[in-house]
Protein backbone atom coordinates (compact mmCIF):
# COMPACT_ATOMS: atom_id res chain seq x y z
CA UNK A 1 0.00 0.00 0.00
CA UNK A 2 2.57 2.45 1.02
CA UNK A 3 3.91 2.01 -2.45
CA UNK A 4 1.21 2.92 -3.91
CA UNK A 5 0.30 5.43 -1.49
CA UNK A 6 3.48 7.52 -2.38
CA UNK A 7 3.57 8.03 -6.38
CA UNK A 8 -0.44 8.70 -6.11
CA UNK A 9 0.27 11.45 -3.47
CA UNK A 10 2.63 12.94 -6.04
CA UNK A 11 0.46 12.41 -9.10
CA UNK A 12 -2.48 13.89 -6.91
CA UNK A 13 -0.09 16.91 -5.84
CA UNK A 14 1.20 17.75 -9.95
CA UNK A 15 -2.57 17.71 -10.86
CA UNK A 16 -3.51 20.23 -8.15
CA UNK A 17 -0.49 22.40 -9.20
CA UNK A 18 -1.69 21.63 -12.70
CA UNK A 19 -5.51 23.17 -11.82
CA UNK A 20 -4.10 26.30 -9.73
CA UNK A 21 -2.04 26.87 -12.66
CA UNK A 22 -4.69 26.66 -15.01
CA UNK A 23 -7.44 29.06 -13.18
CA UNK A 24 -5.13 31.50 -11.35
CA UNK A 25 -3.61 34.28 -13.73
CA UNK A 26 -0.19 34.71 -14.27
CA UNK A 27 1.45 38.30 -14.21
CA UNK A 28 3.53 39.56 -17.61
CA UNK A 29 5.29 42.09 -15.59
CA UNK A 30 4.34 45.67 -15.06
CA UNK A 31 4.38 47.21 -18.95
CA UNK A 32 5.06 46.08 -22.14
CA UNK A 33 8.48 45.03 -22.73
CA UNK A 34 11.02 46.43 -25.54
CA UNK A 35 10.09 43.46 -28.22
CA UNK A 36 6.36 43.90 -27.45
CA UNK A 37 7.29 48.06 -28.35
CA UNK A 38 10.03 47.70 -31.41
CA UNK A 39 7.71 44.33 -32.73
CA UNK A 40 3.71 44.94 -32.52
CA UNK A 41 3.50 46.12 -36.02
CA UNK A 42 0.23 47.77 -37.32
CA UNK A 43 -2.16 48.55 -39.71
CA UNK A 44 -2.15 52.15 -42.04
CA UNK A 45 -3.62 53.66 -44.65
CA UNK A 46 -0.81 55.55 -45.32
CA UNK A 47 1.57 54.82 -48.27
CA UNK A 48 5.01 53.42 -46.96
CA UNK A 49 7.79 54.73 -49.27
CA UNK A 50 9.82 52.32 -50.79
CA UNK A 51 12.79 54.42 -51.64
CA UNK A 52 14.99 53.28 -48.83
CA UNK A 53 15.98 49.38 -48.50
CA UNK A 54 18.09 46.40 -47.94
CA UNK A 55 20.32 45.72 -50.72
CA UNK A 56 22.24 42.20 -48.75
CA UNK A 57 24.53 42.04 -46.48
CA UNK A 58 27.72 39.66 -45.39
CA UNK A 59 28.21 36.53 -47.26
CA UNK A 60 25.63 37.90 -49.80
CA UNK A 61 26.14 34.38 -51.64
CA UNK A 62 25.35 31.65 -49.15
CA UNK A 63 23.83 34.18 -46.68
CA UNK A 64 19.91 35.76 -47.79
CA UNK A 65 18.69 36.24 -44.16
CA UNK A 66 20.27 38.34 -41.02
CA UNK A 67 20.13 38.58 -37.50
CA UNK A 68 21.04 40.63 -34.93
CA UNK A 69 24.79 41.38 -34.45
CA UNK A 70 25.00 40.62 -38.35
CA UNK A 71 25.39 43.44 -41.15
CA UNK A 72 23.53 44.28 -43.82
CA UNK A 73 23.59 46.94 -46.82
CA UNK A 74 21.31 50.22 -47.32
CA UNK A 75 20.92 51.80 -50.66
CA UNK A 76 21.35 55.00 -49.27
CA UNK A 77 24.73 56.20 -48.58
CA UNK A 78 26.69 59.60 -47.82
CA UNK A 79 25.56 61.35 -50.62
CA UNK A 80 21.56 60.97 -49.48
CA UNK A 81 22.41 62.06 -46.11
CA UNK A 82 23.46 59.07 -44.01
CA UNK A 83 25.85 59.35 -41.32
CA UNK A 84 27.13 56.89 -38.77
CA UNK A 85 25.35 55.89 -36.00
CA UNK A 86 22.01 56.60 -37.47
CA UNK A 87 19.06 54.29 -36.35
CA UNK A 88 16.78 52.85 -38.78
CA UNK A 89 13.64 50.11 -38.62
CA UNK A 90 13.32 47.61 -40.80
CA UNK A 91 9.36 46.36 -42.02
CA UNK A 92 7.58 43.78 -44.33
CA UNK A 93 3.96 43.92 -45.67
CA UNK A 94 2.78 41.06 -44.33
CA UNK A 95 -0.04 39.39 -46.75
CA UNK A 96 -3.00 36.87 -46.00
CA UNK A 97 -2.28 34.40 -48.88
CA UNK A 98 -4.87 31.90 -47.16
CA UNK A 99 -7.87 33.90 -47.16
CA UNK A 100 -9.70 32.21 -44.64
CA UNK A 101 -13.20 34.47 -43.67
CA UNK A 102 -12.83 34.57 -39.64
CA UNK A 103 -15.94 36.31 -39.58
CA UNK A 104 -18.57 38.19 -42.03
CA UNK A 105 -17.72 41.36 -42.51
CA UNK A 106 -14.14 40.80 -42.32
CA UNK A 107 -12.31 40.87 -45.64
CA UNK A 108 -14.78 44.04 -46.64
CA UNK A 109 -13.33 45.63 -42.91
CA UNK A 110 -9.67 45.01 -43.03
CA UNK A 111 -9.57 46.43 -46.82
CA UNK A 112 -10.70 49.07 -45.72
CA UNK A 113 -8.33 49.86 -43.22
CA UNK A 114 -4.88 49.46 -45.12
CA UNK A 115 -1.56 47.68 -45.41
CA UNK A 116 -0.64 45.59 -42.65
CA UNK A 117 2.76 45.85 -41.77
CA UNK A 118 5.45 43.94 -39.48
CA UNK A 119 7.81 44.90 -38.10
CA UNK A 120 11.76 42.91 -38.91
CA UNK A 121 13.81 44.61 -36.23
CA UNK A 122 16.80 47.90 -36.24
CA UNK A 123 19.80 48.67 -37.48
CA UNK A 124 22.15 51.22 -36.49
CA UNK A 125 24.80 52.10 -39.31
CA UNK A 126 28.56 51.72 -38.87
CA UNK A 127 29.81 52.77 -41.92
CA UNK A 128 29.02 55.11 -44.50
CA UNK A 129 29.96 54.94 -48.39
CA UNK A 130 28.60 57.39 -51.19
CA UNK A 131 25.98 55.26 -52.37
CA UNK A 132 25.23 52.41 -50.00
CA UNK A 133 25.70 51.80 -45.72
CA UNK A 134 26.46 49.74 -43.60
CA UNK A 135 24.73 48.84 -40.72
CA UNK A 136 24.31 46.56 -38.12
CA UNK A 137 20.94 44.90 -36.78
CA UNK A 138 20.81 45.65 -32.94
CA UNK A 139 17.33 43.98 -32.83
CA UNK A 140 15.54 41.35 -34.60
CA UNK A 141 11.80 40.74 -34.77
CA UNK A 142 12.28 38.13 -36.97
CA UNK A 143 14.98 37.30 -39.61
CA UNK A 144 16.04 40.14 -42.31
CA UNK A 145 16.08 39.75 -45.72
CA UNK A 146 16.92 41.37 -49.02
CA UNK A 147 14.16 43.97 -50.03
CA UNK A 148 12.70 44.85 -46.53
CA UNK A 149 11.77 48.16 -46.33
CA UNK A 150 13.77 50.57 -44.06
CA UNK A 151 12.53 54.08 -42.64
CA UNK A 152 14.16 56.38 -39.80
CA UNK A 153 13.41 55.08 -36.41
CA UNK A 154 10.43 55.76 -33.89
CA UNK A 155 10.99 55.48 -30.28
CA UNK A 156 7.45 53.89 -29.23
CA UNK A 157 6.65 53.79 -25.60
CA UNK A 158 6.30 50.97 -22.96
CA UNK A 159 2.81 51.64 -21.34
CA UNK A 160 1.90 49.96 -17.82
CA UNK A 161 -0.80 46.99 -17.51
CA UNK A 162 -3.26 47.55 -14.93
CA UNK A 163 -3.24 44.39 -12.25
CA UNK A 164 -4.79 41.56 -13.19
CA UNK A 165 -6.80 41.63 -9.96
CA UNK A 166 -8.35 44.70 -11.28
CA UNK A 167 -10.37 43.08 -14.02
CA UNK A 168 -14.14 43.20 -13.83
CA UNK A 169 -15.17 39.90 -15.87
CA UNK A 170 -18.71 41.07 -15.52
CA UNK A 171 -18.34 45.11 -16.81
CA UNK A 172 -21.00 46.77 -18.19
CA UNK A 173 -20.58 48.66 -21.49
CA UNK A 174 -18.36 51.20 -20.93
CA UNK A 175 -20.20 53.47 -23.39
CA UNK A 176 -17.52 54.42 -25.63
CA UNK A 177 -16.51 53.82 -28.24
CA UNK A 178 -16.43 50.19 -29.49
CA UNK A 179 -15.02 48.22 -32.90
CA UNK A 180 -13.42 44.26 -34.20
CA UNK A 181 -10.36 42.87 -34.24
CA UNK A 182 -9.65 42.68 -37.63
CA UNK A 183 -6.43 41.36 -37.78
CA UNK A 184 -3.62 39.48 -35.49
CA UNK A 185 0.08 39.99 -35.63
CA UNK A 186 1.49 37.43 -37.83
CA UNK A 187 -2.09 36.87 -39.61
CA UNK A 188 -2.92 34.70 -36.52
CA UNK A 189 -6.70 34.05 -36.24
CA UNK A 190 -6.73 33.38 -32.38
CA UNK A 191 -4.88 35.64 -29.64
CA UNK A 192 -3.99 35.23 -25.87
CA UNK A 193 -2.30 36.68 -23.41
CA UNK A 194 0.88 38.25 -24.70
CA UNK A 195 -0.49 38.49 -28.14
CA UNK A 196 -0.49 41.72 -30.46
CA UNK A 197 -3.94 42.21 -32.65
CA UNK A 198 -4.95 45.43 -34.27
CA UNK A 199 -8.37 46.88 -34.18
CA UNK A 200 -10.53 49.57 -35.85
CA UNK A 201 -10.73 51.89 -33.45
CA UNK A 202 -9.99 55.65 -33.66
CA UNK A 203 -9.43 58.63 -31.10
CA UNK A 204 -7.33 56.42 -29.22
CA UNK A 205 -3.70 57.41 -27.79
CA UNK A 206 -0.76 54.81 -26.56
CA UNK A 207 -1.36 53.39 -22.89
CA UNK A 208 -5.15 54.12 -23.54
CA UNK A 209 -6.96 50.72 -21.90
CA UNK A 210 -9.54 48.33 -23.97
CA UNK A 211 -11.56 46.11 -23.12
CA UNK A 212 -12.24 42.57 -25.53
CA UNK A 213 -15.87 40.91 -25.33
CA UNK A 214 -18.77 39.18 -27.24
CA UNK A 215 -22.03 39.30 -27.23
CA UNK A 216 -23.99 35.97 -25.88
CA UNK A 217 -25.43 35.18 -29.00
CA UNK A 218 -23.74 37.49 -31.60
CA UNK A 219 -26.12 37.46 -34.88
CA UNK A 220 -23.08 37.95 -37.19
CA UNK A 221 -21.47 34.39 -38.61
CA UNK A 222 -18.08 33.48 -37.41
CA UNK A 223 -16.04 29.95 -38.03
CA UNK A 224 -16.11 30.18 -34.08
CA UNK A 225 -19.75 31.02 -33.46
CA UNK A 226 -22.60 30.65 -35.69
CA UNK A 227 -25.51 33.26 -35.15
CA UNK A 228 -28.09 32.23 -33.55
CA UNK A 229 -27.09 28.63 -32.61
CA UNK A 230 -28.02 29.72 -28.58
CA UNK A 231 -31.31 31.40 -28.95
CA UNK A 232 -32.81 29.39 -31.97
CA UNK A 233 -30.96 26.23 -31.57
CA UNK A 234 -30.54 25.96 -27.96
CA UNK A 235 -32.77 28.83 -26.19
CA UNK A 236 -30.99 29.88 -23.83
CA UNK A 237 -32.21 26.58 -21.64
CA UNK A 238 -35.09 26.33 -23.15
CA UNK A 239 -36.97 29.03 -20.51
CA UNK A 240 -40.72 29.40 -20.55
CA UNK A 241 -39.94 33.08 -21.92
CA UNK A 242 -37.83 33.92 -25.05
CA UNK A 243 -34.56 35.99 -24.03
CA UNK A 244 -32.89 37.93 -26.59
CA UNK A 245 -28.97 38.05 -27.02
CA UNK A 246 -29.09 42.58 -25.97
CA UNK A 247 -30.99 41.11 -23.17
CA UNK A 248 -28.53 39.35 -21.50
CA UNK A 249 -24.88 40.10 -19.97
CA UNK A 250 -21.70 39.91 -22.85
CA UNK A 251 -18.75 37.76 -22.32
CA UNK A 252 -15.70 39.59 -21.25
CA UNK A 253 -12.46 38.19 -22.87
CA UNK A 254 -9.71 40.40 -21.42
CA UNK A 255 -8.11 43.35 -21.73
CA UNK A 256 -5.15 45.30 -23.67
CA UNK A 257 -2.76 48.74 -24.10
CA UNK A 258 -2.88 50.91 -26.91
CA UNK A 259 0.92 50.42 -28.58
CA UNK A 260 0.54 52.28 -31.65
CA UNK A 261 -2.68 54.10 -33.80
CA UNK A 262 -3.11 55.05 -37.35
CA UNK A 263 -5.70 57.04 -39.45
CA UNK A 264 -7.94 53.71 -39.05
CA UNK A 265 -6.87 51.28 -36.72
CA UNK A 266 -5.00 51.23 -32.92
CA UNK A 267 -2.28 48.33 -32.24
CA UNK A 268 -3.47 46.72 -29.01
CA UNK A 269 -1.18 44.31 -26.63
CA UNK A 270 -3.39 41.59 -24.78
CA UNK A 271 -1.86 41.50 -21.52
CA UNK A 272 -5.07 39.98 -19.67
CA UNK A 273 -6.97 37.10 -21.17
CA UNK A 274 -9.72 34.67 -19.96
CA UNK A 275 -10.09 32.79 -22.71
CA UNK A 276 -8.95 32.96 -26.82
CA UNK A 277 -9.98 36.31 -28.41
CA UNK A 278 -10.71 35.40 -31.87
CA UNK A 279 -11.03 37.53 -35.12
CA UNK A 280 -14.20 39.16 -34.96
CA UNK A 281 -14.34 39.42 -31.41
CA UNK A 282 -15.61 43.04 -30.30
CA UNK A 283 -13.73 45.94 -28.50
CA UNK A 284 -14.34 48.79 -26.27
CA UNK A 285 -12.32 51.87 -25.00
CA UNK A 286 -12.56 51.59 -21.16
Amino acid sequence: MRRIAIPLLCLLTFCAVGIRAQTEPVERGHSATEADSLCAGMITPEKIPYDTYIISGEQADPQTVYSTGQFVYINKGAGDGVKVGDEFMVMREQRDFLHVRFFDQEHKLANSLGQQWSDVGRVRVQVVHPRVSIAQVTYACTYMERGDHVRPAVAYPQPPFRPLKDLDRFAPPSGKATGRVVRGKNLQAAEGRGAVVYVNLTGVQPGDYIRFFRPTAPHDTSIYQLGGMADHVFGFGDTPQRWRSADLPREVLGEGVVMRTSPTTATVLIYNSLREIYLGDWVEIE
